[in-house]
């Protein structure tokens, strides 16, 4: 079992669904986990009536409405299952807590997704300092990933985001990975949530591209790999 932890502040769900559906359509079992503030997925997926705990959804399956990632164990456990059947489980962290520290440290990938607006910068800045206090004090430095999403400008450069973040004591892995952003990539964004769908062949080519890149620097997989993991995820639908 990989786990890849995404944290962040901002709106990082159709980065981390289109993720899934890859990872899934590559014949691997797959756990999304909600562990934003206001528990978003529920409203991406269709299930709005009732309390969602765990659904399958576009081949992979999708927890959210538990505390933190004891309680989700603990469910799983009572009905006859374990984080352990999962090839992968991705958490979309917001709640610092909600993984022990333990589980921070373990992590197969951490993942600090931001996008450019100011007060996820800095908020964002605050957010990570705290959580790595919290977690790896007294600890090596933690290695982490860096991706920019909704990125609709090209104007900001390494250095600023460093401004933000490189007083940090984390060890970023290699550059930001930036995911962009056009109108396509937001409409087919808002249309998968209306009609509770996953389609991802509409994506912009840019849009796709980092898509892999992100993709592969997370996985073993070789750039044919991550090609055919996207062609089966855009025929694929759920």
């Amino acid at each position: 079992m990989k786990t890849w932890i995404f944290a962040g502040l901002c709106d990082k769900s159709e980065t981390l669904i289109y993720v899934c559906k890859m990872l899934a359509s590559s014949d691997h079992s797959v756990l999304l986990v909600d562990a934003t503030e206001k528990r978003k997925y529920p409203f991406y997926i269709g299930y709005l009536d009732e309390d969602l705990l765990l659904t399958e959804f576009a081949g992979f399956d999708v927890a959210s409405g538990f505390e933190h990632a004891a309680a989700l164990d603990e469910y799983l456990q009572k009905a006859g299952s374990s984080l352990e059947k999962y090839d992968y489980v991705i958490y979309d962290l917001e709640l610092q807590d909600f993984c022990s520290s333990e589980q921070w440290r373990k992590a197969s990938a951490l993942v600090w997704i931001t996008d450019y607006e100011i007060w996820t910068l800095e908020q964002g800045s605050r957010w990570l300092k705290d959580a790595v206090h919290r977690h790896f004090s007294g600890k090596q430095n933690p290695e982490m990933h860096k991706v920019i999403v909704r990125a609709v400008d090209e104007w900001f450069g390494r250095d600023y985001l460093d401004g933000y973040f490189s007083h940090l004591p984390i060890t970023w892995k290699q550059e930001p990975i930036i995911i962009p952003w056009n109108e396509l990539d937001m409409a087919l964004k808002l249309r998968n949530e209306h009609i509770r769908k996953l389609h991802m062949k509409p994506l912009s080519r840019r849009y796709k591209k980092n898509l892999c890149q992100l993709v592969q620097s997370l996985t073993d997989w070789n750039q044919k790999q991550v090609n055919r993991a996207l062609r089966n995820a855009e025929r694929r639908r759920a």
